[in-house]
């Protein structure tokens, strides 16, 4: 007998979508079968998929748990977080460790990693490495040893030199290229949020002579050109390196040409947009506490967010991603200046039926490249795949049931996350999980949570496959 069938669904990988029932056995898929095909045996629990999409369990690749950059950005907890993102029908999220400056890098892993671990998580998780400020060479020679324990992206910041909101997250050029020399040697992969200092500085200055200062300038001090301009000082050290690069929240079309272009020329690239980035306008600066709608990169107008949906239908972006920063509000509406706002978005429980809604419903995306980018993209990327991001017998049972039919309004309380506000308060989407499963156990099914608590797993990661 089986632990779990999930019968009558529409199985779907990133090459396809098949008629076929799921058989899990102590957490891991152990079948795959025609409809029925396991009735004979029977399992302890049956769920009908009938007229429903059976997909991977989400795979969230950026994430911020339970991390201080500054005495403002203070994300929420694993617990919290993680419960969110079951909810949501993300199953796996990848979270940040923090070195700064001369911290140990290897501690600072051991630490995020024993923290997380006591915290008691409900999903899965694997782990990338931040790696910022003016960071000794010490640190790049401990990289070999982080990747070997399971930890394979370390990310670096090519911006935020300091505020009192943000923090000290800058680490130059040569830095960044020590790193990627060490990630292109052992099989790791190397993270960049990338804006250009320089030119925001500039920019800053510029608009603070003319008087525009109130944050709602934000998107004209940080420019599309600042985003492109450190896209390809990264991808030319990618290609000088060999490094695998990994782009985070790429916001500008500037940006998505510049990586088409390098992708072309060879150059190992693999970028991310975030679903914030695909809804939120710089006008929404201009509504009542309009902080709350600042993340980093800022919103960009509706030319950007559209390439940003053509580039993830044909490939030129290969995930989608929450960035997940969490925050009260009376934390995010600190600063009110230009040069000196609090980022984070609330966002790990919509990113998946937002996608679904404003993609596969409204835009015709497959259900195929649905699930490329929201789960299996992100764990081949690092090194997770065929455990996680794939149904498939072996994998854990990591399965989401998706409605295409049903409605749903998103409001302040009917969402899960430790937050006291929501940017998508009032918002459908036409399209939602009513089901999801991790590692066998169904946490949540039809607006209630019936799964047990604090089961989260490390997840080591692998080679990163681009």
């Amino acid at each position: 007998m089986y632990d779990l069938i999930i019968t009558n669904g529409r199985v779907a990988s990133e090459h396809d979508v098949l008629p076929l029932d799921v058989a899990v056995l102590d957490e891991k898929i152990v079948a795959l079968g025609m409809h029925g095909q396991f009735d004979a045996v029977g399992a302890k629990k049956v769920i009908d998929a009938g007229g429903k999409y059976v997909v991977p369990g989400g795979v969230d690749p950026h994430v911020h748990f339970d991390l201080a950059v500054s005495e403002v950005m203070v994300a929420q907890a694993p617990t919290a977080g993680s419960r969110a993102g079951l909810w949501g029908g993300t199953t796996t999220y990848i979270d940040f460790s923090l070195a700064m400056g001369d911290d140990d890098l290897v501690e600072s892993v051991g630490s995020k990693l024993e923290s997380t671990r006591s915290q008691r998580p409900h999903a899965d998780y694997a782990l990338h490495a931040i790696v910022s400020g003016d960071w000794p060479l010490r640190t790049a020679e401990q990289m070999r040893e982080v990747i070997n324990g399971g930890v394979v992206s370390f990310k670096f910041f090519t911006t935020f030199q300091g505020t009192e909101t943000v923090g000290g997250l800058m680490s130059d050029d040569g830095r960044i290229y020590s790193a990627m020399l060490e990630t292109e040697k052992h099989g790791g992969i190397t993270m960049v949020h990338c804006e250009d200092e320089c030119i925001i500085d500039y920019h800053v200055r510029k608009l603070t002579s003319e008087g525009k200062t109130h944050f709602s300038h934000i998107h004209e001090a940080r420019p599309t050109l600042a985003e492109e301009a450190a896209v390809r000082r990264m991808l030319h050290l990618s290609r000088r390196t060999g490094s695998p690069l990994y782009i985070v929240h790429v916001s500008a079309a500037e940006s998505v040409e510049a990586i088409a272009e390098g992708r072309a020329a060879g150059i190992p690239v693999a970028a991310e947009a975030l679903h914030s980035n695909l809804r939120f306008d710089p006008a929404d600066y201009l509504l009542p506490e309009g902080q709350r709608y600042m993340n980093y990169p800022p919103n960009r107008p509706i030319e950007h967010r559209e390439e940003l949906w053509a580039a993830l239908a044909d490939g030129r972006l290969d995930t989608l991603a929450s960035d997940d920063y969490t925050v009260k509000l009376g934390k995010k509406l600190t600063g009110a200046t230009i040069d000196n706002l609090a980022g984070g978005t609330n966002s790990i429980e919509t990113r998946m039926a937002y996608f679904w809604s404003e993609g596969v419903t409204k835009r015709d995306l497959s259900v195929s490249r649905f699930v490329e980018l929201t789960a299996a993209a992100p764990a081949r990327l690092f090194g997770i795949y065929g455990r996680k991001g794939v149904i498939r017998p072996g994998a854990d049972a990591d399965l989401v049931v998706f409605d295409p039919d049903r409605r749903h309004t998103w409001t302040e309380d009917n969402l899960h996350s430790d937050c006291d506000y929501s940017n998508w308060e009032g918002w459908e989407v036409h399209g939602f999980p009513v089901t999801t499963v991790l590692r066998g156990h169904v946490m949540v099914h039809e607006g209630e949570w019936v799964g047990p608590e604090g089961i989260g797993q490390f997840i080591p990661g692998g080679t990163p496959e681009l």
